[in-house]
């Protein structure tokens, strides 16, 4: 099945909730693919022309996002924290459970339990020994709950 260019009620009929669920939300779980003829294939954007066919992804678990967004976190983002910075990052859902599941130090187990509210900001403050001291989230009437290792 290709599922890049459908929407979610497309995507229920053709593979059911419980599947969805799983490709959204497991952390080493892909979903099937994309085609090399599939016309939302990255491989053929313009923006991605003169990058290697090999370094653009058919299909990406969580783990896979995980694996390219915290190398990055790491280098660039967890530097300017150090320096008490104050940095903001907006990014695709997948992404944002990627750096939460890093910086929380959320399990592979619990990471599937992380929902992450649409616009409503994460807050999270950091010891001087880099360690999480708190986190809140701005708009309380929205806020999720975070599931933490067992």
């Amino acid at each position: 099945w290709e599922l890049t260019g459908l929407n979610k009620n497309e995507f229920k009929k053709k593979i059911g909730e419980k599947q969805i669920r799983k490709f959204r939300r497991a952390w080493d779980v892909s979903p099937p693919p994309i085609q090399d003829n599939n016309k939302y294939n990255p491989k053929s954007e313009k923006i991605y022309s003169n990058l290697p066919s090999n370094k653009i992804p058919q299909s990406e678990s969580l783990k896979d996002t995980y694996n390219r967004v915290v190398p990055y976190f790491d280098s660039k983002i967890a530097y300017n924290l150090k320096q008490n910075k104050n940095i903001l990052i907006s990014a695709h859902g997948n992404s944002l459970r990627a750096l939460c599941k890093k910086i929380l130090n959320i399990s592979d187990k619990k990471i599937s339990l992380l929902e992450i509210p649409t616009a409503n900001p994460l807050l999270i403050n950091f010891d001087e020994n880099f360690k999480v001291s708190d986190f809140e989230y701005l708009d309380k009437n929205r806020k999720k709950r975070i599931t933490f290792n067992e």
